[in-house]
Parts: C-alpha cells; structure tokens; sequence
C-alpha cells in the first residue's frame, strides 16, 4: 500500500518548493548578495514571516537551491564508473544548455562565495573538491582498463577538466554560441585511447 502524504505536509512541501523558486528567480537576477528576503517574499506572494516558518533565513534557501541543483546532478552520476561517469559530465553540460538561469545562479554564486565569509563558500568549497575527486577517480579506473593514454595524468587532468568545463559554462553565459558539451567531449577524447 502506498501511503500519500497528509494534506498540510504536502501544502507545506509544494510551498518550500514555490519559495525555493523565488529565491532561484531572484538570486539569478540579483545574486545573492543583492537580494533580499523582501524580494524573495514579493516575488512567491507572502509575507515575510510566513516565509520564514518555511526557512531559517536567506542562507537556508541559498542552502537549498544549491542543494536542489546538486540533487539532480547526482542522480545523473550515481553509480556510474570510467568511461560511463566521464559520460555523464558530457550529459550535464548539454542538460545545462536548456537550464541558463541555473548556470547563471551558479557561476555568479561560485564567484561570490569565494569569499571566506559568504554563506556558500563551504559549499563550493567542499562541492569542487567532491566533482574534481569524482572526475579524477573515473580517469584512474579508466586507466586501470587502458583506455587512458599513457603520457595522461589523472589527477592533474580531471582538476584541469572540471576547471575547463567550469570555464566553458561562463563564456557561453556570454555567448551562446560555444558548445560546452562538444567542447568537454573532445578534452576527454584527448586524454583517451579511444572516444565516447
């Protein structure tokens, strides 16, 4: 038997979402600094205070926006190994070609917590050392099955692949031309023996 959740748990929980979805539309346009729990209330229509029984402040959303993001992108990911996860970065970059808005939180957000005292700068922090790890691992266990070229270092080169990648995304914010995912397969292919 399958249980649904109660009525007001799930007004609750479709509510955080519609927050959620304001604070995203105005960290996009503002970034996180700029902006303000007014604007964020004005934009899901409520008051500030009933906002704030959802969320402990600006910070918990910018926490689960973030988190959101990662969500998705981790799905994507689970249990995939070599070729397979290097695979699915692929996928990521051409999923974010239809998402700019979420790129663009992104790359504005990771810029300003590069500031030791904003409130994201753990979480990108500890998600760049996550996906560089991630991305170094799938280089070793592809060179573990000869399909990394010999001469390839899989520390230095998964660093400088999600450097690239991190790269890519902010100068096709500029112009939309640039192919990230075409761009990110043919680094990986470089550092192959054969091409995915």
């Amino acid at each position: 038997m399958v249980t649904r959740p109660r009525g007001s748990y799930r007004k609750t929980a479709q509510r955080r979402e519609e927050i959620l979805d304001a604070a995203f539309e105005v960290f996009s346009r503002t970034g996180y600094a700029a902006s303000s729990l007014n604007e964020i209330a004005r934009v899901v229509g409520m008051s500030q205070p009933g906002m704030m029984h959802h969320f402990d402040g600006k910070a918990a959303m910018l926490q689960a926006v973030l988190e959101r993001r990662d969500r998705e992108a981790g799905e994507l990911l689970s249990g995939r190994t070599d070729l397979d996860f290097l695979r699915g970065l692929i996928e990521i970059a051409e999923q974010n070609r239809e998402r700019r808005g979420v790129v663009q939180l992104y790359s504005m957000l990771a810029a300003e917590a590069t500031s030791a005292d904003h409130p994201a700068a753990a979480y990108f922090a500890g998600r760049f050392e996550y996906v560089v790890a991630g991305t170094v691992n799938a280089l070793e266990e592809a060179a573990a099955l000869d399909l990394l070229l010999p001469e390839v270092d899989p520390r230095e080169s998964g660093r400088n692949l999600v450097a690239l990648t991190e790269g890519l995304q902010l100068l096709w914010l500029h112009n939309s031309a640039i192919d990230v995912a075409q761009s990110v397969r043919s680094e990986i292919n470089r550092l192959l023996t054969t091409s995915i």
